[in-house]
């Protein structure tokens, strides 16, 4: 028997084969996506701040402009190059379009600390989505080539947990600096966030090979580097084959609510701490920071339960996400309404433990569409999961400032977003029915594949 490493007790076993540039890059990947997560939620913690800076003087504009514009533009950009990127990681090299992206969003998001009026910040804020928007797709195509089906849910937590990481440091970071120079701060965190990312990306450049498409799979063991060049080609075919899948669809589906809750907690759940519970903004962001202690802590243990239910029943892991998704409404409700908890140590649990709750689906939903597509389509899968989850994070919010800006009633308007993840969880019904079928067809045609290309 070979010995365990390291990884194997961390679960990252499959990355040995790499060797130590395959190892290198897993981890350099990871480091990206700290960072642009990170990225993403500066604006949160200093709504005020900025909508004084730029000249937007009542709550109203501050809470629509900042709040439902800026996302909206970041959902539209990014949606469109996040689908274009699925398609063009098919023809071109992965690693190249991963820098690329990175290093337009990231750019972007280090000179919006330097922007004078609204539309210039609007503008360049809206650039960053060129970042998430392209590297996501790219992020998790890559990630499959990297392990095998028994360790793709740890993995992905490992990737979701920087990104949890991400979310929670720049919201820290953004409200820890607002706080101390309400006139220039929110600047500075936009350039302290943005800076790093860019020694990464020299790194992952210079030392970091791109995995064999297909090479994680059992099927083409000793042939995908033969068939590399034939899984670039995106056609019609894998077109369909991508929107005929009912897991998929399934997937896509509940991702569409499920944003709406989102952009509760990470873009007005600090600002409603500040205004409704009448904390100071430091220690608003102390809370929302702890939420985001337990989301990178949920995504992370998240994915090792997920994976260990589906080694040993593969049914279990899409129940496992709508039950969890179900009951992370209650506690999130009662966050908006825990007046009398507020100045308790319990209400600091509840913040963790909420957002442990919330996460547990996250790595596991990823690791569904990587092992039920194939290796040629993983880019376009995630490409169309991006607009609809993840870059929904940008229309989550602008339906929460919707009702905002109709409901007069803060706490109200923000527990109606808080019920869209009730019809989010229920649609894990028929993504639950439908996953193994789907799961069994991939390794089906990956079969038929190697068969054709070894006689």
């Amino acid at each position: 028997m070979q010995k365990k490493t390291t990884l194997d007790y961390i679960g990252l076993g499959d990355l040995k084969k790499h060797g130590w540039r395959g190892i290198l890059a897993f981890w350099m990947v990871s480091a990206i996506a700290f960072f642009l997560f990170a990225d993403q939620n500066l604006i949160a913690p200093n709504l005020q701040n900025i909508g004084r800076s730029l000249g937007l003087n009542t709550d109203a504009d501050v809470d629509w402009y900042l709040g439902g514009v800026i996302p909206v533009l970041f959902f539209i950009l990014g949606g469109a190059v996040s689908l274009s990127m699925g398609y063009l990681s098919q023809r071109y090299s992965r690693k190249n379009l991963l820098l690329f992206t990175l290093v337009l969003g990231e750019g972007t998001c280090l000179l919006s600390g330097f922007a004078t009026t609204f539309t210039e910040f609007a503008i360049l804020r809206t650039l960053t989505g060129f970042g998430l928007g392209g590297v996501f797709p790219l992020l998790f195509s890559v990630l499959g080539d990297y392990f095998t089906s028994r360790h793709r849910a740890v993995a992905a937590g490992y990737l979701s947990l920087a990104m949890g990481l991400g979310i929670g440091v720049g919201q820290l970071v953004g409200g820890t600096l607002g706080q101390a120079d309400p006139i220039n701060g929110w600047r500075t965190s936009f350039i302290v966030v943005a800076a790093p990312s860019f020694l990464f990306a020299l790194v992952y450049w210079l030392f970091c090979p791109e995995p064999v498409r297909g090479g994680a799979e059992k099927e083409l063991e000793g042939i995908a580097e033969d068939l590399s060049m034939e899984a670039h080609r995106f056609t019609m075919k894998d077109l369909r084959a991508v929107l005929s899948s009912k897991t998929n669809l399934g997937i896509f589906l509940q991702g569409i609510p499920g944003t709406v809750p989102w952009g509760v907690f990470f873009t007005f759940m600090m600002d409603y701490y500040e205004r409704h519970y009448s904390f100071a903004k430091d220690e608003a962001a102390g809370l929302v920071t702890l939420a985001a202690v337990g989301v990178f802590a949920g995504t992370f243990f998240g994915g090792i339960i997920g994976q260990w239910l589906y080694n040993r029943n593969k049914k279990l892991q899409p129940i496992f996400c709508g039950v969890t998704t179900f009951l992370g409404v209650f506690p999130s409700l009662y966050l908006l309404q825990a007046d009398s908890i507020v100045n308790t140590p319990l209400f600091i649990v509840l913040n963790i433990g909420t957002g442990f709750l919330i996460s547990l689906t996250g790595s596991n939903v990823r690791a569904i569409l990587i092992n039920t597509n194939s290796p040629r389509n993983r880019s376009a899968v995630f490409a169309v999961y991006n607009l609809t989850d993840d870059l929904g994070r940008g229309l989550g919010p602008a339906i929460s400032a919707l009702f905002l800006t109709m409901i007069p009633d803060r706490t109200l308007a923000l527990s109606i977003s808080i019920l869209f993840w009730i019809p989010c969880s229920l649609i894990w019904i028929y993504i639950m029915a439908n996953f193994e079928r789907d799961e069994q067809q991939v390794h089906s045609e990956l079969q038929e594949l190697a068969s054709t290309a070894k006689s």
